[in-house]
């Protein structure tokens, strides 16, 4: 009997990564030679980017970690066999999706029946915002991948937990750890999933003896971090387990400016990300010295702490909206659209499954398998662990997606379930799961409608990040009209959020225009351009240029006198300005800015 259901098992993990890989090679194929932003890196993947180059040349940094360090390292190495390539770091990723797959199916067979399997396993291969992801530089692919690994181990161990099986589960889970340190939010949960789970063989064992069980596994887990928490030790002479950058992650979701998603810090411009020297440079400003990295990321844990402290109402309303926002359907980005670049570049117009769907059918799974939560103590742990790790800090799509294996496995069976209800017409059985599950698909949602009607602002920021790499990769006509695109979205909805970069866009386009010689766009764009702005002044001196090429002297030269202003010095305004009083006739005034150009330094040599 063992050997037909070990065939029945490879069979079946054969279907499901094969299905996952062919769909992800057809998506690496489009994306790859369609997507001009595939190698278009920017926030966190520009910096995980930056990090992984500098340790594959040699510099890996003597500093505290601010993120974990186990995937810039494996990028690293990827950079190194491929001579830097994005694309190979994509497939890599894709892999490591493609096996995530596999393991849920893995998962999902450890606590359910065969059908139930296959359908986590084929759900999660064509889970779209999975394929999505696994095509950016970034770490969720690959820790997800360690962190459903870990799920699976633990579930063998609980089954049967000799020690080997224990350390390994353990080990798992501290390399997910390692690659991002929310998973240890779970850690404190494993005495607890010990003592209430432990079907089979671990059901004989005592209370003493399931507790030292546990401990291999949080032993292996925590000895897993030494090495990252030495380095830290050493960099920093402080005690940081993994980075650094949990009490900055902390304060940007609980403050008086947050909205549960958006990762700012009050008080710095809009749009802005969270880098690592500036977050330090913020801290040491509001402090009044200096802080190490290990201070500032308990200056802002402290922030964060007294704000809920002093506004116990805003932070409870604040903490509903998030946790709502964690079961919701729609796919909240944080960098590139999620919606805009699949849509544009994957498979948008091929129905599959994603948070809409998923979310609703695992919460009505919960509600039905209640009766057995002791067996599944592993799965709802998890689930409860991860949705409190992410609710503290804020919630987009990233953030909740390694809980959506665990999520994938029971909304399989709320499916099969509904399946077997409607084909043995046990109608009694369908409205236990169906009530449920409509209950929870209007409540996961709701928000859809609001959510549809920001999409022409996040549309605008995709017109512009598509700007970017076509700019980037030489291409100026596809660039100016990616930048107009950009810039009729924006004015159809104004966002005083994205502000800055809608100036952005006016100065680029402006500048497009103008270098090819398209003065009447030019100055459309220029116009917008605010005064007080760092960037007015070259936004000025192509203004007053293509007035002057116009014919619009009085204009360019007000221009140029806003610009001499700013900069009195400025000696390319000053001699634009004589040639318009000039050709004005207001030679006295010409004569008069003459000599304030004579009076100036003169300009360098040619040499």
């Amino acid at each position: 009997m063992a050997r037909p259901a070990r065939s029945i098992l490879w069979r079946d993990l054969g279907l499901v990564t094969g299905v996952s890989l062919l769909v992800r090679l057809g998506y690496f194929l489009l994306n790859s030679r369609g997507n001009p932003a595939f190698d278009y890196l920017i926030m966190d993947s520009m910096h995980i980017d930056r990090w992984a180059k500098a340790i594959a040349a040699g510099d890996a940094g003597a500093g505290v970690y601010f993120r974990g360090p186990l995937y810039p390292y494996l990028l690293a190495l990827i950079y190194k066999a491929s001579n830097s390539s994005v694309a190979a770091a994509v497939l890599v990723n894709h892999v490591a999706g493609a096996l995530t797959c596999g393991l849920v199916y893995l998962l999902a067979r450890q606590y359910f029946a065969r059908a139930v399997a296959l359908v986590a396993g084929l759900v999660a291969a064509l889970y779209w915002p999975f394929i999505y992801f696994e095509g950016e530089i970034l770490i969720e692919p690959v820790y997800m991948m360690l962190v459903v690994l870990g799920l699976w181990r633990t579930a063998r161990a609980l089954a049967r937990p000799t020690t080997a099986r224990l350390l390994l589960a353990g080990a798992c889970l501290g390399l997910a750890a390692l690659a991002r340190p929310t998973v240890l939010a779970f850690i404190p949960a494993i005495p607890v999933l010990f003592l209430l789970a432990g079907p089979r063989a671990a059901t004989a064992r005592t209370t003493g003896q399931r507790l030292l069980a546990s401990g291999l596994v949080v032993a292996a887990a925590l000895a897993m971090l030494v090495p990252a928490t030495v380095h830290n030790l050493r960099a920093g002479n402080a005690f940081v387990p993994v980075a650094w950058s949990g009490g900055l992650n902390f304060y940007i979701g609980n403050n008086e400016s947050s909205d549960g998603r958006s990762a700012f810090i009050p008080g710095t411009k809009a749009g802005w990300m969270g880098g690592e020297k500036e977050a330090l440079a913020i801290a040491a400003a509001q402090a009044g010295r200096p802080l190490a990295p290990a201070e500032a990321s308990s200056f802002y844990t402290r922030k964060g702490l007294d704000w809920i402290a002093q506004n116990p109402s805003a932070a409870a309303a604040l903490a509903t909206s998030k946790l709502h926002m964690f079961w919701e359907g729609p796919e909240r980005s944080n960098e590139k659209y999620i919606y805009f670049f699949w849509d544009r570049f994957g498979f948008g117009r091929v129905p599959m499954p994603g948070f809409w769907l998923v979310s609703p059918l695992a919460l009505a799974a919960m509600i039905r398998l209640w009766p057995r939560r002791r067996e599944l103590a592993l799965l709802y742990l998890f689930v409860l662990c991860t949705v409190v790790g992410v609710v503290a800090f804020f919630v987009v799509a990233r953030y909740r997606l390694p809980v959506v294996p665990v999520l994938v496995v029971l909304a399989a069976w709320a499916l099969v379930d509904l399946f077997q209800a409607v084909r043995g017409r046990r109608w009694g059985a369908l409205a236990k799961t169906g009530i449920p599950l409509l209950v929870c698909f209007a409540v996961a949602n709701a928000s859809y409608p609001g959510f549809l009607k920001k999409r022409t602002t996040h549309i605008a920021i995709s017109h512009y990040t598509l700007a970017g790499a076509y700019l980037e990769h030489g291409d100026k006509s596809r660039a100016i009209l990616e930048l107009d695109a950009a810039r009729r979205a924006f004015e159809r909805a104004p966002s005083r959020y994205y502000a800055n970069i809608a100036v952005d866009i006016y100065l680029k386009l402006g500048a497009l225009w103008y270098e090819r010689g398209r003065c009447d766009e030019a100055t459309k764009a220029l116009r917008q351009i605010p005064p007080a702005d760092p960037r007015a002044q070259a936004a000025r001196s192509m203004f007053a240029d293509c007035c002057e090429k116009t014919g619009r002297i009085a204009e360019a030269g007000r221009a140029y006198q806003m610009m001499l202003k700013a900069e009195p010095g400025n000696r390319g305004a000053l001699e634009g300005l004589i040639r318009c009083l000039e050709a004005t006739g207001q030679y006295d005034e010409a004569d008069q800015a003459r000599k304030q150009l004579e009076a100036l330094e003169p300009p360098p040599s040619p040499r």
